[in-house]
């Protein structure tokens, strides 16, 4: 009928109902949906298209998670992240830099995860308020990330847990403090909510994400005994970094490499600070081994 708008979708046409208002839109990255509250973002825009969206909330700054962000800003949402993170939404370059000392790499040596558009930041998660969704602090993987409990009891957590199926592909998760991970799924655990949604994989229930919790836990600990049963011969960090890669069965390419530089550092750091080895320089490479 002439003169009639037509009806805008109120949620993304591929969104799959979990609880009250609260809806999980599957992709790459599970993104999540809240009376026009968005919760991460998948890589494609065509859920999307026509959706009134007043606020995107993103869980930390690695690009795969604010793949449309700027898109949906354009259309009008206000962006939220954490102040930690902030910086990474706005300048994807900086994730790429850090991996190398901030060195500039070529192109062939950096990951698609870390490459993405920038997204300006509107908000910061650290004065964030919104009675759809509670802010739930979930740091580890970034200095900055986040969780979110919605008003439903569905808590979207991100790339704090990985799901036990996703260790067969991934077998170490990138992470800047594992220390902090650990710290943040025992968090997880702890919270009253009826869903839990990783960022990757699919919707579980409370009492099913116990168990993947105590599965993430356990691969923890033993990254981290391996390192402490073989630095009792002194390594290298180069060599402790393909030490973990080969016992962990990563893929041998540049991807893999990079990211297990930061991740392999993260458990070299964690167990310095708490004084299970020991660094020192010879003949100018960095050593580590067991603390005597």
């Amino acid at each position: 009928m002439r003169g009639v708008r037509p009806t805008m979708p109120a949620t993304p046409y591929n969104a799959q109902h979990l609880a009250g208002d609260t809806w999980v839109v599957p992709g790459l990255t599970n993104a999540g949906f809240i009376d026009g509250l968005v919760i991460d973002t998948c890589e494609d825009e065509a859920p999307f298209a026509g959706v009134a969206v007043e606020r995107l909330v993103i869980t930390h700054g690695h690009a795969d998670h604010f793949a449309i962000g700027h898109v949906l800003r354009d259309a009008g949402a206000r962006v939220a992240v954490a102040r930690d993170d902030a910086a990474l939404v706005e300048n994807p370059d900086i994730n790429i830099r850090g991996m190398f000392s901030w060195a500039k790499p070529g192109d062939f040596l950096t990951t698609k995860l870390f490459r993405g558009t920038p997204c300006p930041v509107d908000e910061y998660l650290e004065d964030f308020t919104d009675e759809r969704a509670e802010v739930i602090g979930l740091p580890g993987h970034t200095l900055g990330h986040c969780g979110f409990l919605t008003r439903d009891g569905v808590l979207f957590t991100g790339d704090a847990l990985y799901l036990t199926s996703l260790w067969e592909r991934h077998p170490l998760p990138y992470a800047i403090d594992p220390g902090q991970v650990a710290a943040s799924l025992r968090r997880i655990s702890e919270i009253e909510c009826e869903w839990v949604v990783p960022a990757h994989g699919y919707p579980v229930t409370r009492e099913e994400a116990h168990g993947h919790v105590e599965h993430h836990l356990a691969q923890l600990a033993e990254i981290e005994q391996l390192l402490l049963d073989e630095l009792r011969e002194a390594m290298t960090t180069e060599q402790a970094i393909a030490l973990v890669s080969q016992r962990r069965g990563l893929r041998e390419n540049p991807a893999s490499y990079w990211l297990a530089v930061t991740t392999v550092k993260g458990f070299l750091g964690d167990l310095l600070n708490r004084g299970a080895i020991e660094f020192y320089v010879h003949e100018h490479a960095g050593w580590w081994r067991t603390a005597k």
